[in-house]
């Protein structure tokens, strides 16, 4: 009876190691970045989330992505996707899986407003 329960909890250790959460990158094509708040001011945080596609254009929800920050004085990011603004300036935040990358700018600013007005300005 003890071989058979013990054969019993491998066999549904083995199902539960197998039953993964995540995407097979091999299945991935491009990422992108979600972003709720892309302009923040010094100590404001956010969260970013990585989104997948398939060379179909099928969306991959739960990719398991690296994050990185092009400068860490301005804005780090932890491997969650948790932006932490630290001081004035723009930094660009990677998410990488594999071959496949994507980036977005994340502003950090003392004034909101300024940005804001800057952006429609300079764009016209």
């Amino acid at each position: 009876m003890k071989k058979l329960y013990f054969k019993l909890i491998i066999v549904t250790c083995l199902l539960l190691w197998t039953c993964e959460d995540k995407i097979s990158v091999s299945n991935l094509h491009s990422i992108q970045i979600i972003s709720s708040n892309d302009i923040l001011m010094p100590k404001q945080s956010t969260y970013l989330y990585a989104r997948g596609y398939d060379k179909d254009g099928n969306r991959l929800d739960k990719i398991s992505v690296s994050w990185s920050s092009s400068n860490g004085n301005i804005a780090s990011i932890d491997q969650e996707g948790k932006v932490e603004a630290i001081s004035k300036g723009i930094v660009k935040i990677n998410a990488s899986s594999s071959q496949i990358s994507a980036t977005s700018d994340i502003v950090v600013s003392i004034n909101k407003k300024r940005v804001l007005s800057e952006m429609f300005t300079s764009s016209t």
